[in-house]
């Protein structure tokens, strides 16, 4: 089983990879920055966390 840590670097990760080279530009931005903020990381770690139980 994976560390809390390692979920939310996971999901960071992930978050990152969708959000960085979209088009329109000023449709992504908003969305991009308020992913950035973080704090939206725990349901899905917990959601994670509960499949491989």
């Amino acid at each position: 089983m994976h560390s809390i840590y390692q979920y939310q670097e996971f999901i960071s990760d992930y978050l990152q990879s969708q959000y960085e080279t979209k088009e329109p530009r000023n449709l992504y931005e908003p969305i991009h920055y308020i992913l950035k903020l973080g704090g939206k990381r725990m349901r899905p770690v917990l959601t994670l966390m509960s499949a491989e139980v």
